[in-house]
């Protein structure tokens, strides 16, 4: 029967995106970049995605790596010798001795068919193979959720960046217009050379912050390039967060009910299972040592001229049999593997608990995050409006007397500093949301693309 699950469809979703992009072609960054643009370049660049995926072809061979040891082991030999012989001996009783020298070719060939019937550790390397199977799995889709998440990171800390160095350049011309002011009203004796000197120093300060803005725009970029693979010179030509900003409906609200989804499907635990499954059949296997093992053994093999004796004779033969093994004694290693395989599962299952734990934490994170950030957007938004106003507002005031322009470029400060506020809150809350989702086991592509809308000129 076909498997459905969503584990699958992300699976068939994702393959089906890559081979596409393999087959056809790709919006280069020398044009607009908008977020799923992004994620289609890195699907097909990002080293570290890349590596998930050849890790995962490795990893799911182990399922038939596993099921070869129950599977009848078929073997053939074949041997063409030439010999040479010297019989010593008396032809009669008291004869003399005398010597015979054989020069004679020989062959020997078999096919044999071995079949396990009872052997434990047998059975374990084909449960461990399917375990080790499933864990690359759980792994790769693991790697796929988590390449939708550090594209949409590196694409939010991109634009940040430039929101940072926006406001940062405000605050420094902001602190500029207050150091000429002090300037001017020191000369005229109306200020003392320490406010002069103290503005001057902010805005020192402030000409410093800019310099690590810039920095900070240029290591976001080679971020952001080394995922998609491809250089994005012109910054400007990625696509920013659009003004139409409408909140994301979570399939529930609930967070006891996250929770569930979290411990039934999310893939980080499921590998912990796995790899849970691994440690307790590595035990078996070694445990297995103590016990016989049971073959199905059957042969046929052709001998010609196998000895001096048999000199131009041809023997056939085919059997059937049954072959036991028993082990009696190895020297203690057999009981230290498996002491030693024990502590290693015990250690697997304190694993699955930290994980658990983790996973639970950063889930109850990502859940407020996505419930506050609402909140919190709504807050700076009315915040904008309020600062956009007192700007125009202060330049009403300068036109009419009553304000100069350094009251302007204060109130242009603080609006820059909310919209970069708000521009972060956005960014963070979109981020959250993929997070919730992957911590919930069910982020897909179709939540990335719901996203992706928000960056669409």
């Amino acid at each position: 029967m076909e498997n459905t699950s969503p584990s699958s469809t992300f699976r068939k979703t994702v393959f089906s995106l890559a081979m596409s992009l393999a087959l056809g072609s790709v919006v280069t960054p020398s044009y607009a970049l908008d977020l799923m643009q992004s994620y289609e370049l890195a699907l097909k660049n990002d080293p570290i995605y890349r590596s998930a995926s050849k890790d995962y072809e490795a990893g799911v061979e182990n399922n038939g790596i596993g099921r070869s040891a129950v599977l009848p082991k078929v073997a053939a030999q074949y041997n063409q010798s030439t010999n040479r012989a010297t019989q010593w001996g008396s032809q009669y009783t008291g004869g003399p001795q005398t010597s015979t020298n054989w020069s004679y070719p020989s062959n020997y060939s078999y096919v044999q068919l071995t079949q396990p019937i009872f052997s434990l550790e047998a059975f374990a390397r084909w449960r461990q193979g399917v375990a080790q199977a499933d864990f690359s799995q759980s792994k790769f889709i693991f790697n796929t959720q988590d390449l939708l998440i550090r594209v949409l990171q590196a694409y939010t800390d991109l634009l940040f960046s430039q929101d940072q160095l926006q406001f940062q350049t405000a605050e420094r011309d902001a602190f500029y217009e207050q150091y000429k002011a002090a300037k001017k009203l020191n000369q005229g004796g109306e200020a003392s050379i320490t406010d002069m000197l103290e503005a001057e120093a902010a805005y020192q300060v402030a000409d410093a912050k800019v310099v690590d803005a810039k920095d900070a725009v240029e290591n976001a970029r080679r971020k952001f390039n080394s995922i998609i693979g491809e250089p994005v010179e012109d910054i400007s030509k990625v696509n920013k967060l659009s003004g139409n900003f409408r909140y994301l409906n979570l399939p529930t609200m609930r967070f006891e009910e996250w929770k569930e989804k979290a411990l039934a499907s999310n893939a980080e635990l499921k590998a912990a299972e796995n790899n849970m499954e691994i440690a307790k059949q590595e035990y078996r296997k070694n445990h297995a040592g103590h016990y016989p093992v049971v073959n199905l053994v059957g042969a046929l093999t052709t001998q010609q001229s196998n000895t001096v004796t048999s000199i131009n004779n041809t023997t056939n033969q085919s059997y059937v049999g049954v072959q036991v093994n028993l082990p009696l004694f190895s020297g203690g290693e057999i009981n230290a593997r498996s002491s030693q395989a024990l502590a290693n599962y015990e250690k697997s299952q304190a694993d699955y608990d930290v994980t658990k734990d983790k996973v639970v934490t950063e889930l109850r994170k990502q859940y407020d995050l996505v419930v506050s950030g609402k909140q919190k957007v709504q807050a700076l938004s009315t915040a904008q409006e309020s600062a956009t106003q007192l700007v125009k507002s202060m330049r009403k005031s300068v036109l009419a007397g009553e304000r100069i322009n350094v009251d302007v470029l204060l109130a242009e400060k603080g609006l820059f500093n909310t919209r970069r506020d708000l521009a972060q809150t956005k960014y963070n809350y979109l981020v959250a949301y993929l997070k919730l989702n992957q911590l919930g086991g069910s982020l897909e592509v179709d939540d990335f693309e719901k996203v992706a809308i928000y960056f669409k000129n």
